[in-house]
Formats: structure tokens, sequence, C-alpha cells
């Protein structure tokens, strides 16, 4: 620490015991700081080119220059930051040739089987759909209808009314 604050006064009329406590606090200060931080800091104060504001007749402060040392990393680590993710990411190997061709194949045959589903039954046309859709409907009729030739529609209810209470008293 010493030999960083060369060329700054190191007070004047104080003894070395004082010396001792001002470096000390130096180093309390930037203890936690990367070396090339600390040295580029002191390079910047013995040049008057620092990076935050400080008046050149007094020699800066622990805290001072500990904020100067944390200013002059901030690219260092937006840089680091970048880094770390371009390493960090993800990487993507484009397929070969071959790869591409075996996707093909399997999306061609995909597409051409046109007759068949996935458990190997034969798929059935629209037409085929539409029928048994229709055959579904005329069964459900042909159960109405059947329902519905005991009578008027006040029997249908009494019968259900009937059929419920029949099964009320099963369950009880």
């Amino acid at each position: 620490m010493t030999r960083i604050l060369i060329g700054f006064e190191q007070g004047r009329g104080r003894g070395d015991d004082e010396n001792e406590v001002l470096i000390a606090e130096y180093i309390e200060a930037l203890k936690d700081l990367p070396l090339a931080g600390i040295h580029a800091a002191a390079g910047r104060f013995r040049d008057g080119t620092p990076l935050l504001p400080w008046v050149r007749r007094w020699r800066p402060s622990p805290a001072e220059f500990a904020a100067e040392v944390r200013e002059g990393l901030i690219p260092k680590r937006a840089l680091l930051v970048q880094i770390r993710r371009i390493i960090e990411a993800e990487v993507y190997d484009p397929p070969s040739d071959e790869d591409r061709a075996k996707v093909a194949e399997i999306a061609a045959s995909w597409l051409n089987r046109e007759g068949e589903t996935e458990l190997g039954r034969p798929r059935p046309s629209p037409e085929a759909v539409a029928a048994a859709r229709e055959d579904v409907l005329h069964e459900a009729g042909a159960k109405f209808r059947e329902v519905a030739a005991g009578g008027s529609l006040a029997q249908l209810a009494a019968r259900l009314d009937a059929k419920a209470s029949a099964q009320k008293e099963r369950v009880a």
C-alpha cells in the first residue's frame, strides 16, 4: 500500500505509528478489491485523471480511493458479464446433410400414410364418418320413438317418475 501511495503526501509531522494506521485504513477499504484495479486507480490519481471528482490538493481518502477502484472496475465487469454470457450460451450444431435427408424421409412417410392411423387400422374416409354419424342419429331417433310410443308426454313423465321411485326403493 505504501508503494501505491508514493507521490501522495504521507502526512507531515506524523509519526510512523500514524502512517501505519493510515495505511491500515487504506488496506481495510481496499481489501476485497482486485489488485489490478487498485494499481490502475493509483495510476489515475497520480496522472490527475481519476474517473470520479477529486480535489488534487489532498490525498484521496480511503473511501475515495475505494470508490475510484470500483468505478474503474465497472467496464471490466461489464466485459466479464458479456464474456460469461458468450461462454454459457447454448451451442447449436446445424444438422448435417444426412440428418436433413433422414428427417425429410420420415416426414414424407408420415405424410404418405393416408390410409392408416397410428394403430395400423385403416383410416375412415370422410364419407364413411358422415354415414356413421347419420346412423347414430337414426338409432337415437328410433330409441326416442320407441320410448314415446307409450302415449303422451304426461304418460312418459309418469313412467319416468315411477322408475325413479322404484330405484330409490332399491337403494334404500
